[in-house]
């Protein structure tokens, strides 16, 4: 009994909390699909590709609350790749995954795109329970 009234609060939470929209990119297919699964499990809708050139190709600004961003991809990098959508929308928060740490994050991010300025990161690897708990922070 006690199993169904949190599964029904639960649901009650989920339908009335704004669902958010969130872009995910991470060329590690495995990953996309364990963090997409928890944020629709959470509530959010969630977008994801394994391709951040196809990712780029489909983005429409405006249209994401969140976007989580991976860092090391090949072909186009999160940093990059998050310039360019900047370019397309300044109002998006951008959250990037990486599994450097923050020394590497800040260190790359400094040398390459000091013009982006301190942006969030999560350090990889991340429980669902705790993503989601990030995610539910950022307005």
């Amino acid at each position: 009994m006690r199993t169904r009234t949190t599964k029904a609060r639960s649901s009650r939470d989920k339908k009335n909390k704004k669902k958010k929209k969130i872009l995910l990119v991470d060329d590690e297919p495995d990953t996309c699909i364990v963090y997409q699964m928890s944020l629709e499990d959470a509530g959010y809708e969630c977008i994801s590709y394994t391709d951040s050139v196809k990712a780029l190709r489909e983005f429409r600004p405006h249209l994401y609350d969140l976007i989580l961003l991976d860092i090391k991809m090949p072909m186009l990098s999160g940093f990059d790749l998050c310039k360019i959508i900047r370019e397309l929308d300044t109002t998006v928060h951008i959250v990037f995954i990486t599994a450097g740490g923050e020394g590497f994050y800040e260190e790359f991010r400094s040398q390459h795109f000091p013009e982006l300025g301190k942006i969030n990161y999560i350090q990889k690897p991340i429980g669902n329970d705790e993503l989601v708990r990030i995610v539910d922070k950022i307005r």
